[in-house]
Formats: C-alpha cells, structure tokens, sequence
C-alpha cells in the first residue's frame, strides 16, 4: 500500500496562503498609492476631538421673579463654537457683550422650585503655542486699550509693598521681558496647590504661600502688571468627559501685540491645551444670580472623534466620510462600523485559540462597540444588572409555558424598561456614563440574557457564571482594542486595512492546534507523549 501522504493538506494551505498574500498586497498597493501618489500624511487621517458640553442649571424660584447670568463661550483663533441650542422652560434668554466677553441672562417671573435651565454647545479646539523671542524688551508704552491691563484692582493689588518686594525678591523687576515672565511663572507656578474655596486675591495667595488657582492666577497678573507687563485673568473650563463643577482660571500677558495664555496651576507656559475652553475675559464672577434660590450647577461633557478639515479637502478617493456625511450618518457610526470586523478578529482569537468560552460568536465585538458610549466599567455593570433581571424575568415566564418568539418578545420588552430605568437612576446619581446604556442594542442585550438563562437552566451555575465571564473578558478585549485611537486613525484613513483583517481571520480559519486553555486540560497526557 502507499504511504499516506499529506499533499492535499498542503495545497489546501498553498491555496490559502496564495489568497492571503493577495489580500495583503492589495492593501499594501492601495496604502502605497495613497501615500505615494495622493501625498496622504498622518495629519491627514488624523480625527479631531470634538466636545459636546451641555451647561445645566437648576434652582428653585419659590413662585418669585428669578434670575441667572453667565458667560457663553465665543469662537476664537483656539476654540469654534457650534450647535449651540438651549432649553430654559418658563425664563426668557437674552445675550449681549461686554468687554470681550458673551453674556446670557435667564430670567422670569412666578418660577416654581426646580427651574431648569440647559445650554448646549459643540467645541472644537486646537493647542496653541508661542514661541517667545527672549530679546523681548519691556515696551515703554503700550496702546491705548491695553493700559488697563498695567492697573490695579480690587484682587490685584499691583501696588501693595509686598508686591513689589516679592518681585524684586525673585528677579522679575529687571531684565527681558521673557525673563520676568519666566520667573513670575516659576514663583507662581512652585506655590502648593490649595483646594477652591471663594475668592483668593493676590496679596492673600501670596502671604499664605499657596492657593487655588484663582488666587495662583491673581498673583500671576499682579507681579506681571508691577513689573510692567500687562496682564489679565481668562476664566474657562477643563473638558474631560464626565461632569464638571469646577471651572478653571488662568492668565494672559501681552506679549509682541498677542495676548500668551499662562496656566501657573498646570504648568503651562506660553500655552493653551486643546481641552481648555474660554468662557471669560478679566476678573470677573462665572454665575450672578438672585439670592437664596438654592442654585446649583454642573458642565457635562462627551468627546468624539470627528474627521479633520484638512481630511474632508485632501481625500479625493475612497473618501467614505465625504459620503457618510452627504448621507448625514454620524462619524461615529462610520468609525463602530469599520472597527466592528478588528473585534470579530479578538473574538475569534480568544475563542479558537485561547479557548475562552462566551455566549455567542460575535455578541462580545456587539456589546464592545455598544460599550464606547458608556466606558467599559459602566457598560459592564449596566449589562451585569439587565442580564440578571431579565433572565430572572425568564424564570417567572416559564410557569406560562410560551412559545419561544412571544417569549423573546416580552424579555426585549424586559430589556427596554430595564435600560431606561438603569438611565433614569445614573442621572439622579449624576452617573453621566452610564446614562448612555440606553444606547445599547436591545436584542444583543436580550439576546445574552435568554443564553445566560438557559445555560443557567441546562448546565448548572457554574457553567453559566464561567460563561458570562468568558463574555465579559472578551468584552473587555474587544473594547480595549476597539477604543485604540491609533488604531483607530489607522483603519479610519486607510479602510483597505480590513483586508489584512481577512487575511488573519483565513488563517485562524486553518488553525488546528490545541486551545491554550486545553494545555492545562491535558498537560499530563501531553507530557507523557512528550516524554515518548
């Protein structure tokens, strides 16, 4: 008889290795054309972060004429303000300007208690950044609407004694004006940080030798000002995703007819970051409002990726966010789409490699994607607590005896009403993230809870518990590899990328070998053959 051979294995894998490599080079073609021929650069494919801050207000106005005011943000060389819309039932909006500055007032008569008010805006910013020239001389003379800006006032107290000692004491009372700059930013920005409390002026910041950074901000303005350069107080807010109550103050020096941003709390010297918004100019208070109305406050915000301008003018090709935005789809949308495909890659890794068990195939991939609204630790917990209440909600619908669709039927409705009110608590907790579990699909989600259920019911506890924390671990890869921002920028600006992913997943496709999770499983039998 003939010896076996294994010939038709290996052409099966010459077969599927020739088709791989076809699948690479046409990415590698296409990302060279881009690049080569379309002069693509990284600046190019890189997202901007857009941030959608919504300000809300609430008070009560005791059935009396109320009032609110404050500062609205105003595009600028750093920031472009859109989308704005507001909300305010029962108050009427006026807006002016005044000194540079945007202001809104709410106001109404007969308001009840637990007036809202919401102002809602979109943000996108860039860094900005001088270079100095250190040759700079201290100006003799400065334009007329910048002489203010050399006086005192009643928080900076430019010609206090302790002042001009302070500045004499740390050298900023001679040489360049780079050079006084430079060591009234060190002196202020070495002071510990103390926590807000009111109002700190400079002379307080400086007898107590720490400071918020208001007060940090202040004595900035004041040594600045004494030493004869003119300076003034920028109020704002840091945007991060979440909630804010604090807002945030830093400095301004006219410099070669420019106004340089300062920040001696964060360390930023002749800087803006890009998450910092202006709101106001000067030493001004952020909210006037009438007393005793029980006023609070609160700036949410969520950030997004967003294609660059300079990316919608560049791409003459293969442009799919041009179409995406002719269509009006979001860019989020485009960006869960083609990220979906890197997901179903690590699901198909841990599971036919790794051996790690989930409910469904490409389930963990769907909740990851669902999860870049909420964050992973919230979507993980909102899930935990949907999947238990509506698998619980299948136990009591057994003594009906139903058909599997009408059953399905009432858990999709189980999932709905558990999602809003999972949404309803988080915004009475002030848990922002976790509002967004709404946004999570309802039939994946009750999908997940009808397999833990009958797992729960077929295979015993400790096979479901392993199996839904296989799907979370899963989850949690995914989302991490999912929200890569690089990864992103790379998939987003070169799409044909999604031919690699195909070429792996064949491969995978071929794979053979023993699960990792099984070396553990059968390492005695595997020993012993080893060991023969």
């Amino acid at each position: 008889m003939p010896e076996p051979t294994n010939r038709p294995i290996e052409r099966g894998w010459k077969r599927h290795l020739l088709v791989m490599a076809a699948l690479v080079g046409i990415f590698a073609v296409s990302a060279a054309y881009k690049l080569g021929f379309l002069g693509y650069s990284l600046a190019d494919i890189m997202p901007r972060t857009r941030y959608d801050v919504a300000l809300e207000m609430r008070f009560d106005g005791h059935d009396d004429d109320a009032s609110v005011t404050t500062f609205l943000p105003m595009s600028d060389s750093h920031q472009t303000i859109s989308d704005e819309e507001s909300s305010s039932p029962g108050l009427h909006l006026t807006t002016h300007s005044r000194g540079g500055n945007r202001i809104a007032n709410w106001s109404g008569v007969n308001i009840p208690a637990g007036a809202r008010i919401r102002h809602s805006f979109a943000v996108l910013a860039r860094a900005v950044h001088f270079q100095l020239d250190p040759k700079l001389e201290v100006p003799g003379s400065y334009p007329a609407s910048v002489v203010p800006y050399l006086k005192p006032e009643k928080d900076i107290q430019v010609d206090a004694a302790e002042i001009r000692q302070r500045l004499t004491e740390i050298g900023a009372d001679q040489g360049s004006l780079v050079a006084r700059l430079d060591a009234i930013f060190r002196a202020t920005s070495a002071m510990p940080q103390r926590p807000f409390k009111g109002v700190t002026d400079a002379l307080t910041a400086l007898r107590l030798g720490e400071a918020s950074c208001n007060g940090k901000s202040r004595l900035f303005v004041a040594l600045s000002r004494a030493t004869g350069i003119p300076a003034r107080l920028v109020g704002g807010l840091i945007m991060q995703s979440g909630v804010r109550r604090v807002s945030h103050q830093w400095a301004e020096a006219y410099v070669g007819g420019h106004w340089v941003p300062f920040d001696a709390t964060n360390k930023h010297f002749a800087t803006l970051p890009e998450h910092y918004l202006t709101l106001y100019y000067g030493d001004e208070v952020l909210y006037r409002h009438t007393k005793d109305i029980n006023f609070d406050y609160r700036y949410v915000v969520e950030t997004m990726l967003v294609p660059s301008p300079k990316a919608k003018a560049s791409f003459h090709v293969f442009n799919i966010w041009a179409a995406f935005e002719r269509l009006g789809l979001s860019f989020t949308l485009l960006r869960t789409l083609l990220m979906l495909p890197i997901g179903a890659l690590v699901v198909v890794l841990l599971r036919n490699v790794v051996g790690t068990p989930t409910y469904g195939t490409f389930l963990p991939a769907l909740i990851a994607a669902a999860a870049s609204e909420t964050g992973a630790l919230w979507g993980t917990l909102g899930l935990i607590v949907v999947v238990v209440v509506v698998a619980f909600g299948r136990m009591l619908l057994v003594r009906l005896e139903l058909l599997h669709s009408p059953t399905l039927a009432i858990l999709l409705a189980g999932v709905a009403v558990s999602l809003i009110t999972i949404t309803m608590i988080a915004d009475q907790l002030g848990l922002h993230r976790l509002t967004r579990i709404s946004l999570f699909p309802i039939a994946v989600v009750a999908i997940t809870s009808e397999r833990f259920y009958l797992s729960l019911a077929e295979q015993g506890v400790a096979t479901a518990l392993k199996h839904l924390g296989g799907t979370f671990a899963v989850v949690f890869a995914c989302y991490i590899v999912m929200s890569s921002p690089a990864l992103q920028v790379l998939v987003i600006g070169f799409p044909e990328v999604l031919l690699v992913v195909v070429a792996l997943n064949i491969y995978l496709g071929r794979w053979v070998g023993v699960r990792l999770s099984e070396y553990r499983r059968f390492r005695q039998l595997l020993l012993a053959r080893a060991k023969t």
